[in-house]
């Protein structure tokens, strides 16, 4: 299962994914990108223009949902929900370091002791 938590990177709570969940997320969003910059060369339009005709953003947001039962509004915010790319929980506030080399919790400030990061956010256990 997900585990939901703020998530800076998109600015809200939502649910980061473990890397069995990313896998099935990823192909989609790296598609997505070959698939508009293909548009815009066969149309000669603009990225926003390609944007707003393609339907691969969306398979992926209907995965995440899926997966979470939380809709996010633009696939490029799940680029933002990877648990790999945080770090461990915050000792004093519980939000996670905004990346595994972290040594200061952006959020609270709280500061690790010298020498210490916070290392990867680890999956849950129930």
């Amino acid at each position: 299962m997900p585990f939901r938590t703020y998530a800076f990177r998109i600015g809200q709570d939502a649910y980061l994914l473990d890397d069995d969940e990313w896998g099935e997320i990823a192909p989609l969003l790296e598609n997505r990108i070959e698939w508009i910059k293909k548009y815009r060369k066969e149309n000669g339009c603009s990225i926003e223009e390609a944007r707003k005709v393609e339907l691969v953003g969306q398979i992926a947001l209907d995965k995440y949902e899926t997966l979470t039962g939380l809709r996010l509004n633009h696939p490029d915010q799940l680029w933002g929900v990877r648990m790999q790319d945080y770090g461990s929980l915050c000792p004093k506030c519980f939000c996670p370091f905004r990346a595994p080399k972290a040594k200061m919790c952006a959020e609270c400030g709280f500061e690790l002791p010298t020498g210490l990061q916070a290392g990867r956010l680890a999956k849950r256990r129930h």
